[in-house]
């Protein structure tokens, strides 16, 4: 097992991006929205963005606005933004993803029922 292994589960957002490299080698860049609660004085739901690259096998399971486990690492590194430090950007990088199936996404009718 792997320390630095981290499994997250939320919306992906819609900004996801498709590309291949120079290799051929396809990735896809996004945003997962992970609940983290609700605000105390509105009640309304509050979300951690966190973005996350995925290359290969697990691009063919990532779509916008599906509700998804995400199995990865965390990756760090300094994007260059004219500030003495940089900003240090921290994202996912993706390993293994599993759709999660909700209550919309099933259809059940009575021809479907055993009894």
């Amino acid at each position: 097992m792997d320390i630095n292994q981290v499994t997250v589960t939320g919306r992906i957002m819609q900004n996801v991006t498709t590309r291949p490299d120079k290799d051929g080698v396809i990735s896809k860049l996004g945003t997962i929205g992970i609940y983290k609660g609700k605000d105390k004085q509105t009640g309304s739901p509050l979300y951690a963005n966190i973005p996350f690259v995925a290359y290969n096998k697990a691009t063919e399971f990532i779509k916008p606005n599906t509700k998804m486990m995400l199995v990865g690492r965390l990756n760090s590194y300094t994007k260059t933004d004219g500030s003495p430090y940089g900003k240090l950007v921290v994202q996912l990088q993706v390993n293994s993803a599993y759709p999660i199936a909700t209550s919309q996404d099933v259809t059940i009718s009575d021809d479907g029922l055993p009894f």
